[in-house]
């Protein structure tokens, strides 16, 4: 069975590193997680993980918590939630192939 990618892209400030959004670049689902441990680590840094929809999965450290945004396509707004880091490591360790509002039940429309 083939391993599942993923299209990433990032911003690293800490370490200069970044992969543009505009040129996500495929990553193993099994590295999700290693990765946000070692990009969300600063409230600057933020990772981005593209579906077959081009919907987008965004995560970003605010304070203690995570911030994790659903980003679709053609949308004027985004949906949003807040939740502890190990419940968003969780989720990205455990991601379906496609994204939707199902993924983040509670999340907020910010329009």
């Amino acid at each position: 069975m083939a391993e599942r990618t993923f299209p990433v892209f990032y911003c690293d400030f800490l370490r200069d590193l970044s992969i543009s959004s505009s040129r996500p670049e495929p990553l193993a689902a099994d590295r999700l997680v290693p990765l946000a441990e070692q990009l969300l680590v600063a409230e600057d840094n933020y990772l981005g993980v593209v579906d077959p929809n081009e919907v987008i999965l965004q995560l970003y450290l605010s304070g203690r918590e995570m911030v994790v945004e659903l980003i679709f396509p053609d949308s004027t707004g985004i949906l949003q939630k807040r939740m502890p880091v190990e419940e968003a490591l969780a989720l990205l360790e455990n991601l379906p192939g496609e994204f939707d509002e199902a993924l983040l039940p509670g999340a907020s429309f910010i329009g």
